[in-house]
């Protein structure tokens, strides 16, 4: 027997008196406004508004019996709902419409308030039956026209094995533990789901997707509609855009725990004189005095003092000259941080260190838990609580004397320990989140330089910090490799541009094959580093010449790209797509394509498949168009999947295929970014009927000025028609003036016998083998056929015709 309460008794028996008066006095209950970019409905002390604040999103927001809070910092801050260009608003009968050029909402009043959400074609997307009964329960449920694949809300555990890109049944959205994340997100090929919340569930069932128990008592959810690379657009929008990262942070990192500066300047110099290139070098533990009081968490471990474990690692860490010396190499400097700190001085049990001292005056321990013993200096140590902005000052206050000695970036590690009882769908802690808002938010107002943080879990949002995230403490071997690139694509879809791993292995030692190709699989992720456990060396070289020579090609091949990388983390600014997309972005209506797992578009032009298992052959699929092997120049046709013959002997292969329709920018090798400054860019082109554009972008690399319009864009688009290739070259934008100078342009597919430009002919070079020159050009073949180059000036406007 259901045991039904007075107050249940009342308002079963309003709804029945209001079901029996019939839909006209339903509709009465609810009063209609119109405001800006939408409608509101006003029922009792409840407001319900709809408004289109772009032309692809929409947004609810829900005040149940008038309840109003504050955003989550899943939303930027800087966001603000405003009317939609082109917007169209119009009352039906009782409903109320928002029509833009993307979708159509409409709002129907009464006891069940419901909306549905079409495309511009009718298309049913979703509709929300009872829009504020679900609110009042901190939810919202949709009804779907579809089963589409539903991807989103988290990421993957660490050594989970055989996952899944797709969601269904309960999930939480929970940054997790050692490189999981979440977000309070999920999408299909037409449209995403984005709720203003830290932590909550979602349920997956059929075609009932629910969100339930948010962190808010007012509802607010907004719905973009678009495929899945025009809703990352929407979705950055709302949540925040990733800022560009610091040039050297695309370029490969050193990363090593066990480390004293002497070493460091040995291994650099091996780097330098094989020429293998290098940008990073991320210190672990030892560059910091930890273990010292009078917070020696902060500080280079470059004196010796009272309790030192290990005195004077770093002797020229605090005075600036390491960084400046490293620096003058192109190297970059990391350090590790914790979100704890030791609590008592050395030797003592009672007496707390300085910095102890006065996070416990300003109560600035995480609440609820208590001391642990660190597991590396075996004393007494607490976290420290980073959602509190005081916190977050005081942290930055001690860490600038670092950063001003030539610590350009921070590894935030362990900021992820939270009580594994609260690890469940309601519970969302943001201590990761809010270390790298404190060293974001420190460092911008102190410094113009580009923040970089690498981090061990994610959450939505704080991509907005100049944040990377790596995948955990994972085990070396083929099968921890194998289980890492869903990990990655996971981690993509849930808003994280920038994902890494430690290559080759944290936990182990990695056969010299295994390390060959873990090394050629993160040339192509966002974030390029190796990393290991105490006294694992990552090096090329100690794994023997046939590994270093495979992994050698790798890095040289990434800084070969460097334009191609550069260009697109510019465009991922404004677009929310970064430099690594799933195929389930750029081809959603094709299933197959849809549904891999180990490999994945690098950029608009290129597909990788690496090699992560020991096999003769591997099967790699590739979704519609013309392709080209990008090593061997081989055509290939799309939608079907072909054997990849794997070279077993010298490890020397990485599955990389160009599509059709592509422009792909590369410059000449060098040591490091930093040195980096080429006065040519080859461009080659591989046309197709269909136009394509390529932006080639540069700016100073190292600051935000480019946020102030110092950078320099020039597109350049090609298509080809009846035999004919078109080269337009649009005049720059920016006011960043840039080392290059000219563009050796390479059209694949093609050997001109003719060529214009503006109505004059250029004249062909006597032969072949010629250097081509401005306005002079060659005809002949490469590894990809026919291929007509030409050379052009930088910085102009010119429309290039080739016949």
């Amino acid at each position: 027997m259901i045991n039904v309460t007075g107050s249940m008794r009342l308002n079963l028996l309003r709804l029945l008196m209001l079901v029996m008066m019939g839909p006209a006095a339903m509709a009465q209950q609810a009063r209609m406004e119109q405001v800006v970019g939408g409608f509101r409905v006003v029922q009792g002390t409840s407001v319900i508004e709809v408004s289109a604040v772009e032309s692809g999103v929409l947004r609810v927001d829900v005040k149940p019996s008038g309840v109003k809070d504050l955003r989550t910092p899943v939303m930027d801050p800087g966001f603000h709902a405003e009317a939609a260009a082109g917007l169209q608003l119009r009352r039906t009968g009782t409903a109320a419409v928002v029509q833009t050029s993307r979708y159509v909402a409409t709002l129907k009043p009464g006891p069940l308030v419901s909306l549905e959400v079409t495309d511009r074609q009718g298309t049913v997307l979703l509709t929300e039956e009872n829009v504020l009964k679900d609110a009042l329960a901190q939810g919202v449920e949709f009804v779907r026209d579809d089963d589409d694949p539903v991807y989103g809300i988290d990421g993957i555990d660490m050594n989970v094995k055989n996952a899944s890109l797709t969601r269904s049944g309960e999930i939480g959205a929970k940054a997790g533990i050692q490189g999981n994340g979440g977000a309070p997100l999920f999408f299909t090929r037409r449209y995403a789901v984005l709720v203003d919340s830290v932590g909550g569930g979602f349920s997956i069932d059929g075609n009932k997707i629910g969100f339930h128990e948010g962190s808010r008592k007012e509802l607010e959810f907004f719905i973009v509609v678009g495929d899945p690379l025009e809703t990352r657009k929407g979705l950055a929008d709302l949540s925040g855009h990733s800022p560009m990262p610091p040039r050297w942070a695309l370029g490969f990192m050193n990363s090593q725990w066990g480390l004293s500066e002497s070493e460091m300047r040995e291994i650099v110099l091996r780097y330098r004189t094989e020429h293998i290139p290098l940008d990073g070098f991320i210190m672990d533990f030892d560059w910091k005095a930890w273990g010292e009081d009078n917070y020696g968490e902060w500080r280079w471990n470059s004196t010796s003092g009272e309790g030192s474990r290990a005195p004077n690692l770093f002797p020229d860490g605090a005075s600036g000259k390491l960084a400046a010396d490293m620096r003058a190499q192109g190297v970059h400097l990391v350090g590790i941080m914790k979100p704890r700190i030791l609590t008592y001085k050395p030797g003592s049990t009672t007496d707390l260190d300085e910095a102890a001292s006065y996070a416990e005056q300003h109560g600035f321990w995480y609440p609820g838990e208590p001391e642990t013993i660190d597991y590396f200096t075996h004393r007494p140590s607490r976290d420290l609580n980073f959602n509190l902005p005081e916190t977050r000052a005081w942290f930055w206050e001690h860490l600038q004397p670092a950063f001003d000695a030539g610590v350009e970036g921070f590894w935030n590690d362990e900021a992820d320990r939270t009580d594994v009882a609260k690890q469940e769908f309601r519970f969302n802690d943001l201590q990761h989140f809010n270390m790298a808002r404190a060293e974001h938010d420190g460092q911008r107002a102190h410094s113009d330089k580009r923040v970089w943080t690498i981090n061990r879990n994610y959450y939505l949002g704080s991509q907005r910090y100049g944040y990377a995230e790596w995948s955990g403490d994972i085990k070396t071997g083929t099968e921890s490799m194998a289980q890492q690139p869903v990990r990655m694509l996971a981690t993509l879809n849930i808003g994280e541009e920038h994902w890494s791993m430690d290559t080759g292995g944290f936990i182990g030692h990695p056969t010299a094959e295994n390390y060959a190709r873990w090394m050629e699989f993160a040339a192509f992720v966002p974030v390029f580093r190796v990393h290991g456990a105490l006294h694992e060396k990552r090096q090329p070289w100690v794994y023997g010449p046939v590994a270093q020579a495979a992994a050698d090609h790798a890095i040289e091949l990434r800084y070969t790209l460097m334009p191609y990388l550069y260009a697109a983390e510019a465009a991922g600014v404004e677009s929310g797509v970064g430099l690594v997309r799933p195929l389930s972005w750029i081809f959603p209506e094709d299933a197959t394509a849809a549904a891999q797992t180990e490999e994945w578009m690098f950029g608009d032009a290129l597909l990788v498949a690496p090699v992560l298992e020991e096999k003769a052959t591997k099967s790699i699929y590739l979704p519609a168009g013309t392709w080209w092997e990008y090593g061997s120049g081989k055509r290939w046709e799309g939608l079907q999947s072909i054997a990849w013959t794997v070279d077993t002997e010298k490890w020397s292969d990485i599955p990389l295929f160009v599509r059709a329709g592509s422009i792909v920018a590369t410059n000449a090798v060098a040591d490091a970014t930093d040195a980096m400054h080429p006065e040519e860019i080859t461009l080659d082109v591989y046309p197709a009927s269909k136009s394509t554009a390529f932006n080639y972008y540069e700016d100073d690399g190292a600051t935000y000025a480019y946020e102030k319009g110092a950078f320099y864009q020039q597109e350049i688009s090609a298509v080809q028609r009846d035999g004919n290739v078109t080269i337009r070259m649009m005049s720059p934008v920016g006011s960043f003036k840039p080392a290059v100078k000219t563009f050796l342009i390479r059209v694949h597919g093609t050997a001109a016998s003719s060529m214009s430009a503006g109505g004059m002919r250029w004249m062909r070079a006597t032969s072949d083998s010629e250097e081509p020159g401005i306005r002079r050009w060659t005809a002949g073949t490469d590894r990809f056929g026919p291929v007509t180059t030409l050379k052009v000036d930088a910085g102009r406007a010119a429309a290039i015709e080739l016949r």
